[in-house]
């Protein structure tokens, strides 16, 4: 029993976009007997999940409506590293999901640039709209449109290769 509840206490539960969880999950995989993702260590989502984690103080509360259930990390003391057990570190404040959330985002949006990148690289062999069916089919996601996915995408390449402006050259008539 004791280490039943040992092993609850190691899991955290955070509200971040829906379709930020389900990338996660999709990509991580979750847990059948506790619904909780367990995140790789040589990841940076792991490291900033461990730098977040903090004691819960009594006027804290735990948020109920949690969309993500995380499988707090256990590291090793050694190398300069304090050891957190989960046990007792296993709360992640508001700020602290709002970093984690944003370390999520910039991982999807790397991934997914980078898979539309290498379509435009390889000479446009799928359409990005094909390719973007095939990103949400893999990571399961359901909560954002294949739309929102490519104006995200068009956001990031006008930013990384501004279109330059024709400039019109006015004409004498006779």
């Amino acid at each position: 029993m004791h280490k039943e509840k040992r092993a609850l206490k190691k899991i955290a539960t955070i509200r971040i976009e829906p379709y930020l969880a389900e990338y996660v999950i999709g990509k991580y995989g979750m847990e059948q007997k506790n619904g909780a993702v367990n995140i790789p260590y040589n990841t940076d989502l792991y490291h900033c999940i461990w730098e977040n984690m903090s004691r819960q103080r009594t006027n804290q509360s735990v948020p109920e409506d949690g969309n993500l259930r995380i499988q707090l990390p256990c590291r090793k003391p050694g190398d300069g590293v304090a050891w957190k057990d989960p046990a007792y570190y296993n709360y992640l404040s508001v700020p602290a999901s709002k970093e984690i959330e944003y370390q999520i985002r910039r991982m999807f949006n790397f991934e997914l640039h980078r898979v539309l990148l290498e379509n435009e690289e390889f000479g446009r062999q799928r359409r990005n709209l094909d390719v973007i069916y095939d990103f949400i089919h893999t990571y399961h996601l359901k909560s954002i449109s294949s739309d929102a996915l490519l104006k995200n995408y068009y956001r990031f390449r006008n930013r990384l290769r501004p279109k330059k402006t024709r400039q019109y050259r006015k004409t004498a008539v006779d």
